[in-house]
């Protein structure tokens, strides 16, 4: 998963991207010249000191959104091992994804449905807090951290990608035709109608005066069309690979690694591309103990590679989603996809038989397209 882990949340790994501090700090800027402008006599300090926490409660609605999706996705026996927090609760390449429509369903809809219900919970306290009048800046936090929380659980039923009602629109579609494959068009041809609309929108807003606001709205739009355009190739890729098993596209004969190995005698040839596997078992004798990758790698400083042990980084098998040589090859990228891993072990009848990674899918694409298209691991 990207970013770097902060907590862990009901069994939960949390994570966080190093962007969410500009964010946090953009937000922090504009609620404090809301402040100033609303209540200049709370004194600097306190106005400081009210934008932060207006700030870290945006966070926090954020990061209740996208537990309530893994919540829900691991009680409907999907496998999550942690997610990243993102900035408007909407989906991301590595959430829990569900196995019928009815799951997919429920997942899509939790965030939103708790956000909007954490919204009204807030505003309720604040008009109580007023009744009871109570110190107005502390009302004026509640209020405010209220209102984003239902505006994030609304906006987030636009139907969409990356909003929550992207994936409500494919789990709609799919429970409709049986096809998750449909889905996932539809959800795209949605999309693509809903962010050239804000384009227009955005346009005529600007045209209008207000340029800030309308370019803010065209861009949202065009970003919208970009991952509509993206669902579209991941349908196209998924018809690439119909019929085609982890057997066909495995890595056979991989290298092992020992656990007690140093990071510094594996790293370069993870990273240089000396060896053809971008994720290496690692094994004591003749059991499997866990997967390292180039991901592992790259989150370790140099300085420290010489120190670390292999057994230090690695994903333990607990922790690991096993393959087998008969699983359709798409479902397995989705498992190495929400993995965040750049391969899984495939176990046979006698053991280990391979790895599936991003390298190898990504050159059964390339042969499976027109000469000349390659295929790149990052589309995976």
């Amino acid at each position: 998963m990207p970013g770097f882990p902060i907590a862990r949340l009901l069994g939960f790994e949390v994570r966080v991207h190093w962007s969410w501090f500009v964010v946090l700090a953009f937000v922090a800027v504009l609620a404090l010249g809301q402040i100033e402008a609303g209540a200049p006599a709370l004194g600097q300090a306190l106005e400081w000191v009210i934008a932060g926490l207006v700030a870290l409660g945006f966070f926090a609605g954020a990061l209740v959104h996208d537990l309530a999706h893994a919540f829900v996705a691991r009680r409907r026996g999907v496998r999550v091992e942690g997610f990243s927090v993102s900035f408007f609760g909407g989906t991301t390449p590595n959430d829990a994804a569900g196995d019928s429509a009815r799951s997919e369903l429920a997942i899509a809809a939790a965030g939103p449905l708790v956000s909007m219900a954490v919204g009204a919970l807030l505003l309720g306290l604040a008009f109580g807090m007023a009744v009871l009048r109570t110190v107005d800046s502390l009302i004026d936090l509640v209020f405010v951290l209220g209102l984003i929380n239902l505006a994030l659980g609304l906006i987030n039923f636009i139907p969409a990608y990356p909003l929550d009602g992207g994936r409500l629109v494919r789990a709609l579609v799919w429970a409709r035709t049986g096809s998750p494959r449909q889905g996932s068009v539809w959800a795209a041809r949605v999309g693509t109608v809903v962010g050239w609309a804000a384009v227009g929108v955005g346009v005529l807003v600007a045209v209008a005066g207000d340029i800030t606001n309308g370019l803010m709205l065209g861009l949202c739009g065009w970003l919208v069309t970009t991952s509509a355009r993206g669902i579209v190739q991941q349908v196209g890729l998924e018809q690439l690979l119909d019929g085609v098993k982890v057997d066909d596209v495995m890595e056979r004969g991989v290298a092992t690694v020992a656990p007690g190995l140093t990071i510094d005698t594996l790293a370069e040839q993870l990273l240089d591309g000396s060896t053809m596997s971008s994720a290496l078992p690692v094994v004591r004798g003749d059991e499997l103990l866990g997967v390292i990758g180039i991901s592992q790698v790259r989150r370790l400083a140099r300085r420290a590679w010489r120190g670390t042990r292999v057994e230090d980084v690695m994903v333990p098998l607990r922790r690991l989603s096993v393959l087998a040589p008969t699983d359709a090859v798409w479902p397995a990228v989705e498992r190495i996809r929400r993995s965040g891993l750049d391969g899984l072990p495939v176990i046979g009848l006698e053991g280990l038989a391979g790895m599936l990674t991003r390298r190898a899918v990504a050159l059964a694409i390339q042969a499976r397209r027109t000469p000349g298209k390659a295929a790149s691991p990052s589309v995976l």
